[in-house]
Formats: structure tokens, C-alpha cells, sequence
């Protein structure tokens, strides 16, 4: 009786019924728990490794312009962030102290803990795959920076299943990202490639020195040259812009700067709007009438402006707002740069004239200064205008009178500014344009969007001349007037010679 109750007693204790159940689910608790740390521990190295990847590919994208040693310098950019950056990747059994360093040497891939592919393009699809046939190791065509981790190996902390014979866990990632390019501070104009009829990108005719020295006159009345159509003279649109006003602030400088994605279209403005000639010719010390806005402020003068200027009443330039541009250089002993001696004439897809780079420096030379050309300036290739402007900056002659009493010195600027010079920096004679192949886009007829080729640094050789800075009766004149006059003097892209950073703002994009 008494052995009956006590067994009815221990069946009926139910004390340490907790402790019980504890013990028998704590290793079942204990795996779980392992395995959510592991599986955090996973989490937080693929973070790790695509923010890796991610800032690898932004790095290498932003150094892809076009030019020829675009890829050196983004394997350069990416090598040089990879090897000074660690992430957690886990340690042997409990230890979490080990790192995984993120590697890469474009020359030794297995040494490397990352891949590096430029691609040309990419699938309209995420989910498409990337094919091999938008891989590419050119240079002038990359555009993306594929950049793909290695499966990196972390050891897990897990208990290994019984008949598994793995305890680690692989992890990889990837990103893509892409190079875009906007200018800054550019002219409302664009320039159609001229070579590309025969064949030629703007990039490769520039690489080719094809614009070396070529002066391009735009904006011609349309009994001098081809229109790139009916109506275009080379003009855009300006954001929020309507009429001939609108232009001429912008050439002017006292608009608000314009700036341009590579990746957008712009859209011509017919007219021939002449109002303009004004506005570029505020950055030769031309104020004429007034009629731009804010131009010494806004818009102040190059500080060399030589450009074959008398008084009205002829003799040595003072400060005239509408000065008379000499058409007789060698009697007046006064300047601006000449023509070229061979012109492309009637180019059907130019819009403009464009010569051959062959213009007379030595006769410019000795006509302004009476002096033989400096040993700098008779090399071969013969100097464009755009490198004589700058020799005669930084040796003084800017501020040498020619002969005829025409320096280079801004003076009206000067007369309204207690004397003082204008600021050199940016350049006044300087501005931006947009290349566009326009032959390959079809019939310009009045307003149409362009797609963009490539931006061009181009130097204003000379101010725009009007039909009332001629002499009446005069047969032949040293250059067209009613015409935008530059060289081109650098390109984005292939071939360029990278001087044009401080008008381009670029960045590059996650796209994948």
C-alpha cells in the first residue's frame, strides 16, 4: 500500500518539468541559434562584398571617357581601392576575428578576389544575361565597369549535418555601373562633322589632326555656304528659352550657365538671329549699343582681344564700343587672325566652312609686331590660332600695340574698372559646343532633336563682323562677315587631349 502510494506520488510530482523540457530542447535552441547567426553572418558579407563590388565599378566607370587609355585608368582606380579594403568574412569554429581582403591585379586574375569586364552595352532587361558580344577591351567603346566577386568561402559556426561534409558557405556579388558625362558653361551651338562624309567620326578626325588649325566659320548667310538645313545656323535651344534674347545672354555669359547631358538630345533653333553677333562680341571688348544685359559683370572681356580694331576715325584703338575692324590689314599694320588658305567649300552635312589648317602666321606675325617669327612658334606642325593666342598671353605681346596701335589689352573693360584687367580665368574666347553627326540623323528641317557625338572645346578666333563694319563698295573682305569663326582645339572622347575638366561634370551610375 504504502510502495503504491509513493508511486502515485513521483508520477503525480511534476517539479522540474521545466528543467526537463530545458534539457531536452536546449541542443535543438542551440543549433537554431547558431544557424541565425550564420545566416546573419552571410548576410552582412554579401553587404560587405556588393558594397564592395558596388563602389569597384564606380570607381573604374567614372575614368571611362572615351580616350585611349580610358580602361589603364579604371583597372588603375579599381586595383587601387580593392587592395585597401577588408571585410569581415567569419573565422575557424567560434572565432569571428578573420578578414577577407578584397584583391584585384588586372595582370593576374588568380590572384585577384574580384573580375573586372568593360562592356560596350548592356541588356535592356535586368534579367537578361550580359553576352559576350558586348564585352569589349577597346577603350573608345567602353562604357560599363561589370565588376564580379569571387565566391568567397566563410566558415559557419553550425554544427555540420550528419553525412555533410562542408562547413563553409560561398558568397559572391556583382554590380555594374555606367559613365556619364555632362558640359557645363556651353554655347547653344552645334557643330556637324564635317568628315563625315568621308567616312570619319569627329573623335577620329580630331585623333587624325584633321581640326588641327581649321578654321570653322558657322552661321553663314545662305549665299555663302550650306545651312546644316533650312534654317539651322548651327544654333539650340536654351532651357525655358524663346527667342533670339534668350540666345544672346547665353553667348553673352549673363544667362545662367547651360549644361548638357551626353546621354540627352538637343534641339535646334532656326533663325538667323543676328542679335547674337552682339552677345559674342562682348568677349572681345565689343559692347555695341548696349543691348546685352549685364555684359561687363556677367560676361567680362578675354584678356586678350586683339582682333584688328581702329578707332572709327581710324588711327590706334582706344576704348570704342563698336570699333571698325580693319579690312585692309597690311596698309592699317593691324591684325586679327586671317582665314585659312583652302576652305571645304559647300559641304552638304558641314553647315559651316571648314578649312584646311593652313593659315598665314608668318604674315599675322609681321604685320602686328614687324617682327620674325619666335623659334616657338616655327616648329612643324605650324601652331593653330588657338596656340599663338596663348604665346602671345604668356610672353606679353598681348599688351605689345601692333604697328597700327591695336593691342590686345580689354580696355573698355578697363576705362569702366578702375583700370583693372579682366579675369583670366575661365577664358572668355573659350566656350563649349555640341558634335553632332548630322547627316547620319537625317534631313534637318527647322526644329529637330539631335543626338550628341561628342563636345567640343572651341576657341572664337575672332569677333562676329557685321555688315556695318564694312566699307561701302568693298569687293573682296579678309574674312566672311555674319560669321562664328573658331578652331576647335579639343574634343571629349577619342583622341581628346583631356583639357576640357573644368567644363565637364562627370559621374558614374549603378545600373545594374
Amino acid at each position: 500500500m504504502l510502495l503504491r502510494k509513493a508511486i502515485k506520488r513521483f508520477l503525480d510530482d511534476n517539479r522540474g518539468y521545466v528543467i526537463a523540457l530545458t534539457l531536452i530542447s536546449m541542443p535543438l535552441l542551440l543549433g537554431f541559434s547558431l544557424l541565425i547567426i550564420d545566416v546573419g553572418r552571410t548576410g552582412n558579407l554579401h553587404t560587405d562584398l556588393q558594397n564592395a563590388v558596388d563602389a569597384m565599378a564606380l570607381s573604374g566607370a567614372r575614368e571611362l571617357d572615351g580616350r585611349d587609355d580610358a580602361i589603364t585608368r579604371a583597372d588603375a582606380a579599381i586595383e587601387a581601392l580593392a587592395n585597401s579594403a577588408a571585410f569581415g568574412g567569419g573565422g575557424t569554429g567560434m572565432s569571428l576575428g578573420s578578414h577577407i581582403t578584397v584583391t584585384y591585379d588586372a595582370g593576374n586574375d588568380p590572384g585577384s578576389t574580384v573580375t573586372v569586364t568593360y562592356l560596350k552595352e548592356i541588356p535592356a532587361d535586368d534579367d537578361d544575361p550580359i553576352e559576350g558580344s558586348m564585352i569589349t577591351t577597346d577603350p573608345n567603346e567602353a562604357s560599363y565597369a561589370w565588376v564580379v566577386a569571387k565566391p568567397q568561402a566563410m566558415t559557419t559556426i553550425f554544427p555540420v549535418p550528419v553525412g555533410l561534409n562542408r562547413d563553409t558557405i560561398n558568397v559572391s556579388a556583382d554590380a555594374v555601373a555606367v559613365y556619364r558625362m555632362a558640359a557645363c558653361d556651353i554655347a547653344p551651338i552645334f557643330i556637324c562633322n564635317p568628315f563625315e562624309d568621308a567616312g570619319k567620326s569627329a573623335n577620329q578626325a580630331f585623333a587624325d589632326g584633321d581640326f588641327h588649325g581649321a578654321l570653322i566659320s558657322m552661321h553663314l548667310p545662305s549665299n555663302q555656304g550650306d545651312p546644316a538645313g533650312p534654317g539651322n545656323f548651327g544654333f539650340l535651344e536654351v532651357p525655358d528659352g524663346k527667342g533670339a534674347a534668350d540666345l544672346r545672354e547665353y553667348f553673352a555669359g549673363s544667362g545662367a550657365p547651360m549644361c548638357i547631358n551626353r546621354s540627352t538630345t538637343v534641339t535646334t533653333k532656326p533663325g538667323n538671329t543676328g542679335s547674337v553677333e552682339e552677345a559674342i562680341n562682348t568677349r572681345f571688348d565689343m559692347f555695341e549699343g548696349g543691348a546685352v544685359p549685364g555684359n561687363v559683370e556677367a560676361g567680362p572681356p578675354a584678356v586678350n582681344v586683339r582682333k584688328g580694331a581702329q578707332n572709327k576715325g581710324k588711327g590706334a584703338a582706344t576704348c570704342d564700343a563698336k570699333p571698325t575692324l580693319s579690312i585692309d590689314p597690311v596698309t592699317d599694320k593691324l591684325m586679327a587672325f586671317p582665314d585659312d588658305t583652302t576652305y571645304l567649300v559647300n559641304n552638304a552635312t558641314s553647315g559651316a566652312r571648314v578649312g584646311n589648317g593652313d593659315w598665314n602666321l608668318s604674315n599675322y606675325w609681321q604685320t602686328n609686331y614687324g617682327e620674325s617669327l619666335p623659334p616657338a612658334l616655327s616648329g612643324s606642325p605650324q601652331p593653330s590660332r588657338y596656340e599663338v593666342y596663348l604665346y602671345e598671353i604668356a610672353n606679353g605681346y598681348h599688351e605689345k600695340p601692333s604697328i597700327g596701335g591695336e593691342s590686345g589689352s580689354a580696355l573698355c573693360y578697363k576705362k569702366n574698372n578702375q583700370n583693372k584687367d579682366p579675369p583670366s580665368f575661365p577664358d572668355r574666347r573659350i566656350t563649349v559646343a555640341a558634335l553632332v553627326d548630322c547627316d547620319a540623323q537625317g534631313a534637318i528641317n527647322g526644329k529637330k532633336d539631335l543626338d550628341i557625338a561628342a563636345f567640343a572645346k572651341v576657341f572664337l578666333t575672332r569677333p562676329v563682323k557685321t555688315q556695318n563694319n564694312l566699307a561701302k563698295g568693298t569687293a573682296t573682305i579678309p574674312f566672311q562677315y555674319n560669321a562664328i569663326d573658331i578652331e576647335i582645339v579639343d574634343i571629349t572622347g577619342f583622341g581628346g587631349r583631356g583639357s576640357m575638366e573644368e567644363y565637364l561634370r562627370e559621374e558614374a551610375e549603378l545600373v545594374r
